[in-house]
């Protein structure tokens, strides 16, 4: 564990980690394995259920810059979430915190792809809550479907809406504790970069992230 929290800090390559953890190959194999199970996802599910009930579920999205290492990929890009945009290579990650900025859920997808697009699959169950969101998220669709499931959807229309939403501008100020999250999981360099090709791997350093943000 101790060499998987230096390679999340420092960003550096495997073969870079120094002898006082222990081969860096085997401290590899075993974070490979721990990926593949979803051994981070599933510590941070259940630090969520164990949680305090909470009245709010914030969404919002950030970009993820892919280093040239992590393009040398078999499967298709969109499958492990690259997208092309003009600055090159992007990833992107869409998350859900609670009203403390502490992550619920979240899901990697390719950086040129809609923030509306896995809104509602990131969400996912919203019954008595309000959520909150930025512009981006400015849908009837995501709208009713907050509706639909019990929940109450606070999130501002753009400008060239005909008719304006209804939208509390008060209630809507606290979701600058998603953006919060995502400075904080962003101090680490292997989450700032994305250095993996594959997405489970990328994914088990911003779980782990994640973890250390909520028992900080």
């Amino acid at each position: 564990m101790s060499g998987i929290w230096w390679i999340l800090v420092t960003g550096s390559q495997w073969n870079q980690l120094p002898e006082r953890y222990g081969k860096w190959n085997s401290v590899y194999r075993f974070h490979n394995r721990w990926a593949k199970r979803g051994v981070f996802k599933r510590m941070v599910e259940s630090t969520v259920l164990a949680a305090d009930a909470d009245e709010l579920k914030i969404i919002d999205a950030t970009h993820i810059k892919v280093h040239q290492d992590a393009c040398h990929f078999s499967q298709s890009a969109e499958q492990q979430g690259f997208g092309k945009t003009k600055g090159g290579r992007n990833s992107k990650l869409n998350a859900v915190t609670n009203s403390r900025g502490k992550l619920i859920n979240l899901k990697l997808v390719p950086g040129n792809e809609s923030d509306m697009r896995s809104a509602t699959e990131v969400l996912g169950e919203v019954g008595g809550l309000v959520v909150l969101a930025d512009r981006g998220y400015d849908s009837d669709a995501i709208r009713q479907y907050i509706t639909d499931n019990g929940g109450f959807a606070n999130i501002p229309g753009r400008k060239n809406r005909k008719k304006a939403p209804f939208y509390v501008k008060e209630v809507g100020k606290r979701r600058h504790v998603v953006e919060n999250f995502f400075a904080r999981i962003k101090r680490f360099r292997r989450v700032s970069t994305r250095y993996d090709r594959l997405a489970e791997t990328y994914l088990s350093f911003v779980f782990l992230a994640a973890l250390m943000d909520w028992i900080r």
